[in-house]
């Protein structure tokens, strides 16, 4: 236990020593995060290169699990390398962004690569149960899918400060014990390493951050945390810990969950960002920043402790986890989407897709549109027209045109708003708002071409 220790005080003192200097890094220029969407609420362009120390980090503690285990590095070859390559992956994006497209072909390619290498879920058990399943051809999909679905749960809760890092810090310390409970000492290490990396990192990313995790942090969390989930179970049997996992990323699953089937239903394409997770509806409740933080560490670690009663009482806990997550699911639909009866989920269903299908499908049908006319027009005399008219065409109309038109800042550069106008009685201004951004990336490729 006093070792596994040594390595939680390492992962802190490099990422409290190394985070400074990312910082001062980025003060160059390189690998700012501006304010460039109406969802982003900083003021000034922030450092999200904050991947670097953890993957520091978790490389010293690897190399003195090594050294103590020299003849282990096999085993641990496929997890260092998929978390190389994924944060790579993120960094990338961070540097020169990349589309969705290319980031999940890459996700895909490591995740093979990291089964090649032996790193697999092969049977599956449940915790109390005798049996098992074989999963045969399935290990593959089952595995992939695995290995990318929660570095990008991961990622898509990391839009507020201190809060994908906290939950990794609490995740790193539940698969930590789940390695010590299992007597694999290199695993509590290794995980130990990460959760003292996180919470060193914290003390730049807490509120108000001074630096993000970036795609490149976030992936590199949730592929570690994966990862650890498959290598804490024995013999490619994935039992307790892969539960421990599922009932502990209760809050992040959840919230992802709840996103897709919102950007589903609304018709919006399953990665457009919005401002409806699960801290974006407590802060518009009126909660601060850290009181949500704690709250919702508050619920991951109750999950946790739930998960990992889960091997401490041989499975026979496992009904009181999916209970909790089936109350914090109800909970979530009566104060955050205010489904308080079947009428109310009906009545709510039925808007939502009368406006998708007038409005929303059509708006995203005609970015898609204006995207090839951006290429296409030889000059912005050509394009700006085509433009302004399809704007009018989804609804958007001219300032005073319309009495009491509501107004639409968009953020595109970090500073200076892009202002659209729309008629009040069409529409709230979070729906105008969320249309709007359909047309952003539009918008600022247009600019960027003819800058003059």
């Amino acid at each position: 236990m006093m070792y596994s220790l040594l390595f939680l005080g390492l992962g802190f003192l490099i990422a409290v020593l190394c985070t400074p200097w990312v910082i001062r890094l980025s003060a160059s220029g390189i690998g700012l995060d501006h304010a460039n969407e109406s969802r982003k609420l900083q003021t000034e362009p922030i450092p999200r290169l904050g991947g670097m120390p953890l993957m520091l980090a978790i490389s010293l503690g690897l190399l003195g699990i090594l050294i103590g285990e020299p003849d282990r590095g096999s085993d641990w070859l496929p997890v260092f390398t998929g978390s190389l390559l994924m944060y790579g992956l993120g960094l990338w994006d961070d540097l020169r962004p990349l589309g969705a497209r290319w980031k999940l072909a890459g996700q895909v390619l490591t995740a093979c690569l990291v089964y090649s290498m032996g790193l697999s879920i092969e049977k599956f058990s449940i915790p109390g149960s005798a049996g098992s399943i074989d999963l045969g051809f399935w290990s593959l999909p089952v595995t992939v899918m695995w290995l990318i679905a929660v570095p990008n749960i991961v990622n898509l809760i990391d839009g507020f400060d201190g809060l994908a890092a906290g939950l990794g810090l609490c995740m790193s310390v539940t698969l930590a014990i789940v390695g010590l409970h299992n007597e694999q000492v290199a695993v509590a290490c290794y995980a130990f390493t990460m959760a003292g990396a996180l919470l060193g990192f914290l003390v730049f990313n807490f509120p108000p951050a001074r630096i993000y995790l970036g795609d490149g942090g976030a992936y590199l969390i949730g592929f570690t945390i994966a990862a650890l989930s498959l290598t804490s179970s024995n013999k490619g049997s994935v039992a307790a810990a892969l539960f421990v996992t599922l009932v502990a990323l209760g809050v992040p699953i959840l919230d992802t969950a709840f996103a897709l089937l919102r950007r589903a239903v609304r018709g919006y394409p399953l990665f457009h960002a919005d401002d409806e997770h699960f801290h974006h509806r407590l802060e518009k409740l009126g909660f601060s920043k850290r009181r949500i933080l704690v709250g919702i560490y508050g619920v991951c670690v109750v999950l946790s402790l739930v998960g990992l009663s889960i091997i401490w009482s041989q499975g026979r806990t496992l009904p009181i986890g999916i209970c909790l997550i089936f109350i914090l699911v109800l909970f979530v639909l009566r104060y955050f989407h205010l489904l308080r009866t079947w009428d109310d989920f009906r009545q709510k269903f039925d808007r939502i897709r009368n406006r998708r299908r007038k409005v929303v499908q059509y708006a995203v049908l005609q970015a898609q549109v204006l995207e090839i006319e951006v290429d296409r027009c030889e000059t912005s005399g050509e394009f700006w027209p085509v433009f302004h008219q399809t704007l009018r065409r989804v609804g958007f109309v001219e300032a005073g045109e319309v009495e009491n038109a509501l107004q639409i800042d968009v953020k595109y550069n970090g500073s200076t708003p892009w202002t659209l106008h729309a008629p009040r009685t069409k529409g709230a201004i979070e729906e105008w708002r969320r249309i709007a951004e359909c047309f952003r990336p539009v918008y600022v490729k247009a600019l960027a071409k003819w800058k003059s």
